[in-house]
C-alpha cells in the first residue's frame, strides 16, 4: 500500500511540477511573441529581414530563468529560425511531440536529446525539458508557427526529486501508522481469540467432567444399590455369629473363628466406605457455611487420628498461627477435606518421619486468606503428576481408590477454597490449602 501511494502521488505531483513549467513557459513565449513578432514574420521567405525580431525574442526568452535554446517551426515542422543555424531550413515532421503541438496542443517532454534536430546539442547538456509552444495569428485560427525552448532539468529534477522525498516520507510514515494501528487491532483481537479458546477449552473439559460425573454417580448409584444391602447383611449376620460363640470363649478354634467374623465386618465397612466415597464425589452435598475455627477444627482431626500416627511411628506437629480470621465454610466438608490430607500425609510417611501443620494469614488473588500447608517426609510427588492427582481415580498407591484429592478438590472449590501442591522444605510434599476470608469474621 505505501508503495502505491508513493507512486500515484508522486507521479500526480511529477505531472503538476511538469504542467506548471510548460503552462509558465507557454505564457511567457506567447507574450513575446505578440509584443516582437507579427504574423507575416513566420509566412516570409526572406529569413534575413526577420532574423533580428527573432533574436531579440530568443534574447528576452532567455532572461526567462534555465531557458538555454530556441527554435521556430512552421506548420510543416521545418525550422525557419534557431539559435543554430545550421538546422534552419531541416523538417523534423516525424517528431511527435512536434506533430502534437501543430495540432494545438502545448506538450513538454523530458529529453535526453537523442532526437534527430538534437544532434548538434549531444554533449552540450545531459538531458532538458523540450516545450513546444503552438503560435496563432490575432483571430486565433491560423497557427502561425511552433516555438520550442529548452530549459535545463536540474531544477525540475531537484524539485521532483523533493517530492518524491516528500511524498515517500509521507507514504511511509501512514503506512508505519497504519501498521501499528493494525497491528494493535490484530494483536487485540488474536488475545480475544485465544480467550474465547481457552474459555471454550474450559467449558469443554467442563463439560466433558461433568459427563463424567454424570456417568460415574449412575454407575455408583446402581452399584451402590446393587450392593449395599447384600453387604449390610453379610455385615449383620458375622456380628450375630460373633455374637453366638460367646460361650466358647477360650476355645483355640472359636479365637480363629472370632478372628474371621471381626475381618469380615472389617472388609466390609470398608466396601462400604469406599462407595460412600463414591456416592459423596458423584453428588456432594450442598455446602452449609458458617464460621469456622480452623485451628480448633485441625486440631479436633489431628486428635481423631493421634492413634494411626502413633501406631505408624509418625510425628505430628502443629505449627498454627494465632488470632485467625474465620472463613465462612461448611465445617463437614473442611473436616472431610483435612482429615483425607492428613491421612494421604501420613500414608506417604515413613516410620520415623513426620507430618508438619501450619497455618498462616496469606493472600488469594489480591485478598487476604487463610493458608493451611500439611507437610511430609516422604518421597514426595513428581512434577508431572501433580495436576493429574486431582483426575478422578488416578492414585500411585497400590490400594488406593484415586478420588480422595478430587473429592477435597471439589470440596474446596465449593467453599471458595483452592488447593495446590509444591516442595517439601525436606524432600517430601506439602499441600497447600487456601481458605478466602472475603466474608470472615
Amino acid at each position: 500500500m505505501t508503495v502505491v501511494l508513493w507512486m500515484i502521488v508522486s507521479n500526480y505531483l511529477i505531472n503538476s511540477i511538469l504542467e506548471r513549467e510548460w503552462k509558465t513557459t507557454a505564457q511567457w513565449v506567447r507574450a513575446d511573441v505578440m509584443n516582437y513578432l507579427v504574423a507575416e514574420d513566420f509566412r516570409t521567405e526572406d529569413r534575413t529581414s526577420t532574423a533580428q525580431k527573432f533574436e531579440l525574442v530568443r534574447r528576452h526568452l532567455t532572461l526567462l530563468p534555465d531557458i538555454i535554446r530556441f527554435k521556430v517551426y512552421n506548420p510543416q515542422g521545418v525550422v525557419i529560425w534557431s539559435d543554430d543555424k545550421r538546422l534552419v531550413g531541416q523538417s523534423f515532421a516525424d517528431n511527435q511531440e512536434l506533430q502534437k503541438a501543430v495540432g494545438g496542443k502545448v506538450v513538454a517532454d523530458i529529453s535526453f536529446l537523442d532526437k534527430k534536430e538534437n544532434v548538434f546539442e549531444h554533449g552540450s547538456y545531459e538531458r532538458a525539458v523540450e516545450v513546444y509552444v503552438p503560435v496563432y495569428a490575432a483571430d486565433g485560427e491560423e497557427l502561425l508557427g511552433v516555438v520550442e525552448t529548452y530549459k535545463r532539468a536540474d531544477s525540475i529534477y531537484e524539485d521532483i526529486r523533493k517530492a518524491r522525498i516528500l511524498v515517500l516520507l509521507g507514504a511511509v510514515g501512514g503506512g508505519l501508522l497504519l501498521y501499528i494501528s493494525l497491528f494493535a487491532i490484530v494483536r487485540q483481537a488474536a488475545r480475544k481469540i485465544d480467550e474465547q479458546q481457552q474459555n471454550l477449552l474450559k467449558m469443554h473439559t467442563e463439560l466433558v467432567a461433568s459427563q463424567r460425573m454424570a456417568a460415574v454417580g449412575e454407575v455408583t448409584a446402581a452399584v451402590a444399590h446393587g450392593i449395599g444391602n447384600p453387604l449390610s447383611s453379610i455385615r449383620a449376620a458375622a456380628q450375630v455369629a460373633k455374637l453366638d460363640g460367646a460361650a466358647h470363649v477360650g476355645c483355640q478354634e472359636w479365637e480363629t473363628t472370632q478372628r474371621a467374623f471381626q475381618n469380615i465386618i472389617e472388609q466390609v465397612d470398608r466396601v462400604q466406605r469406599r462407595m460412600q466415597g463414591l456416592l459423596n464425589f458423584a453428588r456432594p452435598l450442598e455446602p452449609c457455611h458458617g464460621p469456622v475455627e480452623v485451628n480448633m477444627l485441625l486440631r479436633d482431626v489431628a486428635e481423631t487420628l493421634r492413634s494411626r500416627f502413633e501406631k505408624a511411628q509418625v510425628a505430628l506437629h502443629l505449627d498454627l498461627a494465632q488470632n485467625l480470621p474465620q472463613p465462612m465454610l461448611d465445617p463437614n466438608h473442611m473436616e472431610q477435606v483435612f482429615m483425607g490430607l492428613m491421612t494421604n500425609a501420613l500414608e506417604a510417611t515413613p516410620s520415623g518421619g513426620h507430618v508438619m501443620i501450619r497455618t498462616r494469614v496469606g493472600n488469594n488473588g489480591g485478598g487476604r486468606a487463610v493458608c493451611v500447608s500439611i507437610e511430609d517426609s516422604g518421597e514426595g510427588i513428581p512434577v508431572e503428576n501433580r495436576k493429574r492427582v486431582f483426575e478422578p481415580f488416578f492414585t500411585t498407591k497400590p490400594h488406593g481408590t484415586g478420588i480422595g484429592l478430587p473429592i477435597a478438590k471439589k470440596l474446596l472449590e465449593r467453599n471458595g477454597g483452592a488447593i495446590a501442591i509444591a516442595d517439601g522444605s525436606k524432600g517430601g510434599a506439602r499441600v497447600d490449602v487456601t481458605l478466602s476470608i472475603s466474608n470472615s469474621k
